[in-house]
């Protein structure tokens, strides 16, 4: 087996990294049918065309297969009342079920870290569904601790 590579993906893999981003979006309209739609299309064309044009998607290759990809962005907090913050935002980060327990995620959460460390952010955040037990442990093992509980009521 090859080694792993965390690049940027082309536009000819739009249906290969759909097809990864159905995998996290059926789990994700089981867990709240009331908020998400089962659709085909997850990633479209033009998203990952916009995506790739701000650098925001990375694919994880094994012998040429995609595995995962990881979506982030990075924003700048300054508003006089808190204190500076850079952060990389984590929107979605995916590895494909066949390939999942071998490493992967870490190795695109290190991946996300070395661009944040490159670009000066003080922090990495993401939000993870509490459903989604594998994550969270994942989440965990690479050091992230809950910042934030977010609430909702449905109206």
């Amino acid at each position: 087996m090859e080694e792993l590579k965390i690049i940027q993906p082309i536009m000819n893999e739009q249906f290969e990294i759909n097809e990864l981003a159905k995998q996290v979006h059926k789990l994700h309209v089981n867990w709240n049918p009331d908020l998400f739609l089962d659709v085909e299309e997850v990633i479209s064309m033009e998203r990952l065309n916009n995506l790739m044009e701000t650098n925001s998607i990375y694919v994880s290759k094994i012998d040429n297969k995609i595995v995962g990809y990881i979506i982030f962005d990075i924003k700048e907090k300054d508003n006089g009342f808190m204190r500076y913050r850079k952060l990389l935002g984590i929107d979605t980060l995916c590895v494909d079920k066949d390939f999942r327990g071998q490493g992967i995620g870490t190795k695109m959460l290190e991946f996300a870290k070395g661009i944040a460390k490159e670009q000066n952010c003080t922090d990495m955040n993401l939000t993870v569904n509490p459903n989604n037990e594998n994550a969270i442990k994942l989440y965990e093992k690479f050091g992230m601790e809950v910042h934030n509980l977010s609430y909702m009521m449905k109206l």
